[in-house]
């Protein structure tokens, strides 16, 4: 059933608009998700997710026509209130969800530092960006000039210290009326007085039924490389996935991918036992480097699609290696990215042709 998208339509239709599609926000009240600002988001389309404010504007629940989408860990959803900094201890807090934002001080193992002033200093595994509530935050519904219907959230993430960086991220996650997709815009800006190392990339979560023995990666790369011994074994399947295991190692693998004449590419997991997949569209201008992630155990059954400004490698190494991008005072850095549904053979004919040719 094909659901109407004109203003004189809806309104002839609908007593409130909230009743096809709307984001509701609310305070969670058990357990240790207690005091974390959230906000519902349903398209009017079959897509809805859980908008987090109170964990750095990330997203944990997402579904389409009742069918999850994204992976919840054993965590569950977690409050700032217990994270807990120290080496991995970040993983207590990962509720993975459709994306986890990590960064910005540091992305990847756990490591030390030695800063300006303030001298050796502890950085977590992936940064402590996630485990930071917003603030400004601002919810939007409403009819745009153009005739559609616009559903928008934004809110701002800051990250700073005494004697040292002060960063903030600016998040704003926009959809439409009836749409399978939203659009998210990160600005990155130094707000300090001294040039500061920007490390970050997103953990973009899929699970089951997404996820399972019939699912396929399709990205295209120019080449695609192991990031670990377990990668590197299975190299050859790096795009296929198996049912839950009881033993699995975690497999990670770096692609360079070729962006189409726009600038963008776009990478997808897709099913076609059920016929959904979920992709990303993004920018390699904006976001460079590109990790894949498989864990095929059970428990811990999850694919993740990991953008970003650098691999997940830690400060230490990336500092070693490759070098920081850094951020001059006053300096903004923005990335555009788009997450959204393949419903249905046609859809996901159409993105095999445009990525296998």
């Amino acid at each position: 059933m094909k659901l109407p998208t004109s203003q004189r339509d809806c309104v002839a239709v609908y007593g409130n608009m909230k009743q096809v599609a709307r984001l509701k926000r609310y305070v969670f009240l058990e357990g240790k998700a207690t005091g974390i600002e959230a906000v519902d988001l349903d398209t009017g389309g079959g897509f809805s997710c859980t908008i987090l404010p109170g964990r750095g504007m990330d997203i944990a629940w997402a579904s389409y026509r009742g069918i999850p989408v994204s992976y919840i860990s054993k965590t569950g959803i977690v409050s700032p209130a217990y994270h807990d900094p120290r080496e991995s201890q970040w993983l207590k807090s990962f509720f993975a969800g459709l994306l986890t934002t990590c960064g910005l001080g540091n992305a990847g193992p756990a490591c030390e530092a030695d800063l300006p002033v303030v001298g050796k200093t502890p950085f977590g595994l992936h940064g402590d960006i996630s485990n930071t509530a917003a603030d400004n935050i601002c919810l939007s519904e409403r009819w745009l000039a153009d005739g559609r219907y616009q559903l928008k959230i934004s809110g701002r993430v800051e990250e700073g210290r005494f004697h040292g960086e002060h960063l903030e991220m600016r998040r704003t996650i926009h959809t439409f009326l009836g749409e399978k997709k939203i659009t998210i815009e990160d600005e990155f800006s130094n707000m300090g007085n001294s040039a500061q190392p920007l490390m970050f990339f997103y953990h973009i979560n899929i699970g089951y039924p997404i996820l399972s023995k019939d699912s396929r990666f399709l990205s295209k790369s120019k080449s695609i490389v192991p990031a670990n011994k377990a990668a590197a074994a299975n190299l050859q399947t790096y795009d296929r996935f198996s049912e839950p295991l009881e033993t699995y190692d975690e497999q990670q693998f770096y692609h360079d991918l070729i962006p189409d004449e726009s600038g963008y590419t776009t990478v997808a997991l897709i099913n076609d036992a059920i016929n959904l997949g979920v992709y990303l569209r993004f920018m390699p201008g904006q976001l460079p480097k590109f990790a894949q992630w498989k864990v095929c155990r059970a428990g811990d059954y999850v694919f993740a699609f990991e953008p970003g400004n650098c691999h997940p490698v830690g400060r230490a190494v990336q500092e070693q290696t490759e070098g920081f991008e850094w951020l001059e005072p006053t300096q903004v850095k923005t990335v555009n990215y788009e997450i959204g549904i393949l419903d249905g053979e046609s859809d996901l004919m159409m993105l095999k042709e445009k990525l296998l040719a």
